[in-house]
């Protein structure tokens, strides 16, 4: 299918305010079946008027009077009021005439979350045509078919509700997989990255990935963009808007279907061609993308390049409670590219003065049986001393483990943590991450909730070395692309 994203672009601004700030929302083949497409699109609808003074919700359904409490409507067009989005939810042979009742209401966007088009066979392909010859001939912009919606978590508006636990933020997030941006989401979620907007551009017969890229680029509400990939359509044009969006904000992207049964995968999910994946990876590298291997390395690069100062080089000191902790982050460091640099003379007498005077006078700085919490100003005093260091560009410290138990350690472990948050302060003004490694995943105190710390104050923190030190591998790579390209 040929697509010409300049076809519709005398109305762009309307376009995105309906997708993502419309006022009315119209759910087709809205009903009351729990855990159906179009129960949830309904709910979210209601949950979106709730968010915000004036908005409307709409149900569409020709076999019901009302559908969760509000009116039901046979067709769009016996709706009084005017529509902003439309939410589609009938199966794949009805959304054409759907399409031209959007059309004849004058809807600026619809998000068709059906399936059984292009990603199945030939007469799924030949309706997604007619569906999207229709929504052009009236100026629709249309996400989808066959995905699970969108959200804007400013504007509250979701249209599966897919995003509702997750927390407003500065993170958007692009998907070619329903079920991998809920991962994501879960994800980010946990290690308390909130997000801007999220859409799941299943086919992509209309707007390609590339156009919520440009939208993004200029999304004041958004930091970071980050995105799963399956296929590139408009390949030129998705180089070169990349490459001038990563010089000022970054993009983080899982590109899979480098395989042969990846690639089969990917065309069977959502019609997407693949291609290879060494041509994606010198784009990538070209266009200054930062590219994850899966959820988990995505959402910890995305905390890093929050939360963290790029660093001006590749030296690393590293701080451990335990010998063999120091050896392995050592190792993973290197893998990333990172050099575990000699401590300065002066580094080294400060350290001195609160260290026993077994420990391993070098990089990395093993602690030698420190107690975790009752020496904790020791570390903090350590950490301190290496990130005055001019030798380090940056640090990673293994520190105590929270979930200490009774009210004397809990008050003595928040404590810690806000000290600790203050000297992350601290390394900021300097210019240098410095990444926590907990040996154990981040708990609550004594069962009540961690110190609340506000997003942009937060330490980045891993559970294991290994994730540290990838995060810290991609800032780097990062930097020196920037570097280049005369822009950091």
């Amino acid at each position: 299918m040929t697509h010409n994203s300049q076809l519709i672009t005398h109305n762009s601004h309307s376009h995105w305010q309906a997708l993502f700030s419309p006022e009315s929302i119209a759910v087709i083949g809205a009903n009351e079946t729990l855990g159906s497409w179009g129960s949830d699109a309904m709910r979210a609808a209601i949950a979106f008027t709730k968010a915000g003074a004036g908005r409307r919700a709409y149900a569409v359904n020709p076999n019901q009077q009302q559908v969760l409490g509000t009116p039901a409507y046979k067709t769009l067009l016996d709706i009084p009021d005017t529509v902003d989005l439309a939410e589609i939810v009938v199966r794949a042979s009805l959304v054409a005439e759907v399409m031209r009742q959007c059309v004849q209401k004058g809807i600026k966007a619809a998000v068709v979350i059906s399936a059984g088009f292009s990603e199945t066979d030939a007469e799924g392909a030949r309706l997604e045509e007619e569906m999207v010859a229709i929504a052009r001939q009236g100026g629709i912009r249309v996400v989808g078919p066959n995905c699970i919606g969108h959200a804007d978590l400013r504007t509250k508006v979701s249209t599966l509700g897919v995003a509702s636990r997750a927390a407003p933020g500065p993170m958007a997030l692009l998907a070619q997989s329903g079920t991998v941006s809920s991962s994501i989401m879960g994800t980010a979620t946990s290690m308390g990255i909130g997000l801007s907007k999220f859409v799941s551009t299943g086919n992509e017969a209309d707007l390609h990935l590339v156009d919520y890229l440009e939208y993004l680029a200029d999304d004041p509400d958004t930091r970071v963009i980050t995105a799963y990939v399956e296929g590139i359509r408009e390949g030129r044009r998705f180089f070169d808007i990349a490459k001038r969006t990563t010089l000022t904000k970054p993009m983080v992207v899982i590109k899979v279907g480098g395989t042969e049964g990846a690639s089969r995968a990917a065309r069977s999910h959502t019609g997407a061609l693949a291609g290879s994946d060494a041509v994606h990876s010198a784009v990538f590298k070209q266009a200054g993308i930062i590219r994850a291997e899966d959820e988990e390395d995505l959402c910890d690069v995305v905390q890093a390049l929050l939360t963290q100062p790029l660093p001006h080089g590749n030296r690393v000191g590293i701080l451990t409670i335990g010998g063999g902790f120091g050896v392995i982050t050592a190792e993973v460091c290197e893998k990333e590219g990172l050099v575990i640099a000699p401590l300065q003379p002066e580094t080294l007498a400060r350290i001195d003065q609160v260290l026993p005077a077994r420990w391993s006078h070098g990089n990395p700085v093993d602690m030698v049986g420190v107690k975790d919490i009752g020496e904790f100003q020791a570390i903090l005093h350590c950490l301190r001393a290496m990130l005055d260091d001019p030798n380090l560009d940056s640090v990673i410290g293994l520190v105590a483990n929270r979930g200490y138990q009774g009210d004397k350690f809990r008050a003595v472990m928040e404590e810690n943590e806000r000290t600790l948050n203050d000297l992350g302060q601290t390394a900021k003004l300097l210019g240098k991450p410095l990444l926590l490694v907990r040996r154990s995943p981040p708990g609550p105190f004594n069962g009540g909730e961690t110190p609340s710390v506000p997003p942009e104050n937060r330490l980045a923190e891993y559970p294991v070395p290994r994730r540290a030190a990838r995060a810290l591998g991609h800032l780097l790579r990062y930097r020196q692309y920037l570097d280049h390209a005369g822009k950091a």
